[in-house]
This record gives structure tokens, sequence and C-alpha cells, in this order.
């Protein structure tokens, strides 16, 4: 015989019946990490690894933890934190996500205005550059509306307790300041012995410089030498990894300690003159990492979306970048929920590591196109014309955009391997990364690949790193880019669902290069994640 249910049990069944379906589903709290400590090495363990960058005994087994070891701090989560619900009647509900690489962490207290107070953000603006009330000004206070909506904040160049940038914990201080979630994962170890205070500092292997020595003595207690990636998130933390790459194309080691030659010297007074780019030594030990981050996001599948966060190496050439992302996609070809790829892609065209005249002259004698050049000047009559045209014509071709077509020997295109890595790669699942470019969800109504995710300029995209003083449109490049697993097959053949695809990908340029000080050499920039089929029509 059945037992009669509860007058009161079943108007809670009831109530359950009618709203749960309708209810986020989100796990207790004891089910996420509260907080994991990175195992940080002493000051001792960095003056050690100064003298020899690879150790034995436990010190290696030290070194090889922390890198992979992940700091992750759920903190937020359990103080109360919860995603802020944002909605559009275009878009519906929808998630926020931004990449910002805040050089070496010199201005995480402007940084963090910028995130938190449009009131404080805006005493940082210079009036000669956008005067008050005016059209730029407007974008500005736009744009840093947008970024202070971030739920996801893809962060590179983050420091902790290194001299330079007052022994900060960057990644820390920005995730308690926005009141977010964070995991944090070294790159490398600032080893260099004039960093450390234990060496003086010479310039021009002259006499040593005794006040910029004596500005480098660090304070031993503070000293961890931390330099990496970090992810901010307004969603609980599920999980994280990381770890060294097998492939690191630059040893910031052996290489940063060889001594400059004539070359390389005049290269860095030029830079230092016209571009005000100053190059300096960086001993480090490690290199460029994958890091995973799982977030819990009620509603998307698998109620899981995955972050990888993206800092190639800067010291190489194009193809060697090639290599690390392969690795890189290696590691997430199985993962069957969203994804999204973003940070700092490093996708420049030149190797900015120390030159020399051996190094170019056995890099020219190896380049088709040098001989291709040298063909057409012996075999045509008007050959100097003919190649200066050519080129003329690639770098136009070439000019911020990295998906122009790479012409071998003839009109090369040295970027264009990386992104066709990406747009190649497919997950186990068949998922590709979406390429797709509306005018109807581009921020500015430019069409083209990845203008949904990346923000097109006129010609090309819009760049967002700069050097300090760039020469009109020389000295800036498009670095940061993201990248989202859509859920469709083959985007590109297929128009179909744009549920969970990028949308209004816009780089924030103006908002840093409009400040008295730039917090960044780099620009952040954004984009928006539908979780329900948005309602844009093509027009």
């Amino acid at each position: 015989m059945k037992k009669a249910i509860p007058s009161f049990a079943r108007v809670l069944l009831a109530f359950a019946v009618v709203f749960l379906p309708f209810t986020p589903s989100v796990l207790p709290q004891d089910s996420y990490m509260r907080f994991q400590d990175a195992p940080f090495l002493s000051f001792d363990d960095l003056r050690a690894l100064s003298m020899d960058p690879t150790p034995k005994g436990t010190l290696k087994d030290r070194l090889e933890k922390f890198w992979k070891t992940p700091l992750i701090s759920n903190e937020a989560y359990y103080n109360g934190a919860r995603p802020e619900p944002k909605a559009s009647p275009e878009m519906g509900p929808y998630l926020r996500i931004a990449t910002w690489n805040i050089e070496k962490s010199y201005h995480i207290p402007e940084a963090i205005e910028a995130f938190t107070s449009s009131e404080k953000f805006q005493r940082q603006i210079d009036p000669l550059k956008a005067p008050e009330g005016s059209k730029k000004w407007h974008t500005v206070m736009d744009q840093q509306q947008k970024l202070m909506g971030s739920d996801i904040i893809f962060l590179q160049e983050m420091d902790i307790g290194i001299k330079r940038s007052g022994y900060i914990d960057a990644p820390r201080e920005l995730a308690k300041a926005l009141n977010m979630n964070y995991a944090f994962a070294a790159e490398q170890l600032e080893v260099d012995p004039v960093m450390l205070g234990l060496e003086d500092l010479y310039y021009d292997n002259k006499s040593p410089d005794k006040e910029a020595t004596d500005y480098y003595r660090v304070d031993a207690a503070k000293e961890k030498g931390a330099f990496g990636v970090a992810v901010l998130s307004r969603y609980p933390i599920k999980k994280a990894e990381c770890f060294q790459l097998d492939y690191q194309a630059y040893h910031w080691y052996t290489m940063e300690k060889q001594k400059a030659g004539f070359l390389e010297i005049s290269r860095r007074f030029g830079a230092k003159t016209v571009l005000k780019n100053e190059v300096t030594r960086e001993m480090k030990v490690g290199g460029r990492i994958y890091f995973r981050v799982d977030l819990e996001v009620p509603g998307i599948p698998g109620n899981t979306l995955t972050l990888i966060n993206i800092h190639l190496e800067i010291k190489c050439l194009p193809k060697a970048r090639e290599q690390q992302m392969r690795e890189i996609l290696s590691y997430i070809r199985d993962i069957k929920n969203p994804v999204i790829v973003a940070g700092d892609f490093n996708a420049a065209p030149t190797d900015i590591s120390a030159t020399s005249l051996p190094r170019v002259i056995k890099r020219t004698a190896k380049n088709p196109t040098t001989w291709f050049a040298v063909g057409v000047n012996y075999l045509t009559p008007h050959g100097l014309i003919i190649n200066s045209t050519r080129t003329v014509s690639n770098m136009t071709k070439n000019f911020q955009d990295p998906l122009s077509k790479n012409i071998s020997v003839v009109a090369p295109n040295p970027v264009y391997g990386l992104f066709k890595e990406i747009e190649d790669f497919r997950f186990s699942d068949g998922g590709a990364f979406d390429f797709r470019g509306d005018k109807e969800r581009s921020v500015n109504g430019k069409h083209g690949k990845l203008s949904n995710s990346n923000q097109r300029d006129r010609k090309g995209f819009k760049t967002s790193f700069s050097v300090k003083r760039p020469i009109g449109p020389f000295g800036k490049y498009r670095l940061d880019w993201i990248f989202v697993k859509s859920v469709l097959k083959d985007p590109l053949a297929d128009a179909g669902s744009y549920k969970l695809s990028p949308h209004f990908g816009e780089t924030l340029e103006e908002m840093n290069t409009s400040l008295r000080q730039p917090i960044s050499d780099h620009h952040p920039s954004i984009a928006i994640l539908p979780l329900e089929e948005p309602k844009i029509k093509k027009s």
C-alpha cells in the first residue's frame, strides 16, 4: 500500500516541478577547491638558479612541482560572489570575456581602476588626448564600461613578488578588487643576478653603475620571482592544470646571458632612440606553458567552460610559434565542452631575440625569397623596379593582416601558418574554432574571417600592441587574439547556430592610449558569448 504524501511535502514537490527546471544547476559549495597556493621557491633557491638553471636533487624536485602546480582561489565564491546576469533584447543572456597583457604588472593599481571605477579611471585620462565631453572621451569611457563588465578575464605578464613591480601579487590584487575567483600559473622565474641584487650592473661593459645596482637590491623575504599568466572569473573554478611546453623556442637563461655584439647593440640603440623601446637583459628559468582552467557555467554543454590562456614565445621566428601552437592544440583535442583560447600570441613577423652578423648572413642565405630577388635582378633588365614593387605590394598585402595569403617565395606571409593551424584544427568531436565574420555581429560592421571575435580595421585587424613611440603605423602589431570553439561542425560552411559563438570582438585601444600613462604596451580585447541563440537578423 502506498503511503500518502503529506500536504506540506506535496507543496514542496509542486514547487520543485515548476521552478527547478529553470534554476541553474550549481554544485554544492564544498565541491570547489577553496584555495590552493603555488609552492613558491625561496630567495636562496632563486639565487642557486641564477648560477645553475638546471639544478639537481631537492631543488630540481621543488622546481618541477612549482611548474605543475597552479594557484587556485575560489575565495570570492565562498564569500558569496556570483555571476552578474547580463542580457539584451538581441543577445539574450550572455557573458563578456576579456584578455589583457598588463606589461610586467607595472601598473596594476591603474588597471584595477580601469576594471572597477569610472570615476577614478577618468582621472587617468590625458585632457590633451581626449578632452572631457569630446567624441574621443566618450569612446574611452564607453570602452572602460565594457571592460568593467567582464565576467572572465585572461591576463598575461602577471608578477608575483618581483622588485620591478613593487613585489605585488598582481593576480591576487586584481581578483580581490574585482571580487572574482582566480587561477595563476607560473611561466618563468626571474633569476638575473642583477635583478636579484647579486651582481653589479654595467653599461657598455665599462665601470659598474652603482646607482642602478643599488636600485635592484631586493628584499629577500618578499622576492618570489614568479612571472606568469592568470585567469579571473565570476564563475567558480572547477579545476586548473599547467606545465612547461615540451618545445621551447628560446632559452631565456643561456641566450640572455650571452654578450651582445655590435649589431645587437646598434639595434638596441636605434630602438631606444627612435621608438623609445628599451631592450635589457632578462635571464629567466622556465619558458612558455600550457595553462587550462575549467569553469562551472550552468546551462552550457557539460556545465563546463574551458579556458586556455596563451602566451607564446616572442624571441623566435614565426615557425617556432606554430610549433608551440600545435603542441597546445594537441592537448585540447579531446575536450567536448565549449572552449575559449585567448591571450598574447605574439604573432609578429619578426624575431626580436639578440641578432648578430653571422645570424643575419645565415638567415638571409637560407631565405628562398632572397634568391628569388637575386634571380629577378640578374635575369630581367628592370629587376630592381620589379623587386621594389613586389616588396611594397607584399608589405601592403600583409599589413596588420595575418590571414592574408602566404604566396611562398614570391609574396610570403610569415605569420599565416599560425592562424592556418588554428583554422584547420578539429576537436575529436568534430568541433572547430569559429572564424566567422558577419557585419551584423562585428563591432564596427566589418565582415571577413574572425571579425566576430577580433576587431577588424580599415586594413586587416585593429592593432593590440604598440611600442612607446610608434612611427605612424610602424611599431604596432596585432598580437592578442580570441578564439572560440563553435557548436557547429563547420562554422564557415554552415551559418547555423550562433549560440556560444563570439560576437562584437573589440580592441580597447583608445581606452589605453588616451591616458597620461598607458597601463600597458598592450590594449585589452573583449568579446561577447551569448548563452542562448541570439536574435540578430541578417541584413
